[in-house]
């Protein structure tokens, strides 16, 4: 009887405790939270440098250096009913010359994620709300294999290059993949978004490394593709 009184007494302070904060003891997240990282208004315009090195054998690849322009134009409604937003891609060698249309993706914010759509690809590059340590299947909406994204930081304040100025803006970071031997290959992929401008950098450098004996040890890449990708300014169209 002792024990039925004291655990009575207990859970009526708990709960007087709880009325007297007036809070949650843990605030749910925004469900949008994250979402304007991902940032799709239209008219926005993106453009960045870009060096990228695509290796065919040892000692052999080639080395581009380019510049890459990216433009959010209107929505469509596709197949699933669902709002898309058309993003030309240009690409020129550098400032002196015109842009080129290079290629067309899409991209969309779903209630709980953001799918861009790459030469016919579906992967899905963020999840929402955001919250660091968050993990999902990047190719959860194409036939690859598994492959698992996740929020290394969120929220970080962080100096950028744009304009010909230095910006300090929020940003979020994605890891989709950070996984070496050392020996016979290197995956490392890597995304990061600010807020209100959209991805500002990225990281891809997926090689396999020489693994003969007259090479092992000697980190030769024999195949693969190397590519960094840097903003350095952003706006709108016809500002």
């Amino acid at each position: 009887m002792w024990k039925k009184v004291c655990l009575f007494f207990f859970i009526t302070m708990l709960a007087f405790s709880a009325c007297q904060s007036g809070e949650d003891p843990i605030p749910a997240l925004n469900a949008d939270r994250g979402k304007s990282y991902f940032f799709m208004a239209e008219n926005k315009y993106r453009e960045y440098n870009v060096r990228e090195i695509r290796y065919s054998a040892v000692d052999i690849s080639d080395t581009l250096i380019y510049q890459l322009r990216e433009e959010v134009h209107e929505s469509f409604i596709n197949s699933q009913g669902e709002e898309s937003r058309i993003i030309h891609r240009l690409s020129r060698t550098n400032d002196t010359q015109p842009w080129s249309l290079d290629s067309v993706w899409t991209a969309r914010i779903e209630k709980d994620r953001a799918v861009s759509i790459e030469n016919n690809i579906s992967i899905v590059k963020m999840v929402f709300p955001s919250q660091v340590g968050r993990v999902w299947d990047g190719n959860i909406f194409n036939t690859k294999a598994v492959d698992q994204f996740k929020i290394l930081n969120f929220d970080v304040l962080t100096n950028i290059a744009v304009n010909n100025d230095l910006e300090t803006t929020s940003t979020m970071t994605i890891e989709q993949e950070n996984d070496e031997d050392g020996i016979t290959f290197r995956d490392i992929r890597r995304e990061i978004y600010a807020d209100s401008i959209g991805l500002i950098s990225k990281l891809y450098n997926v090689v396999k490394i020489c693994s003969r004996q007259e090479c092992l040890g000697e980190e030769k890449i024999e195949s693969g593709r190397f590519y960094r990708e840097t903003i350095y300014a952003h706006g709108f169209i016809n500002e």
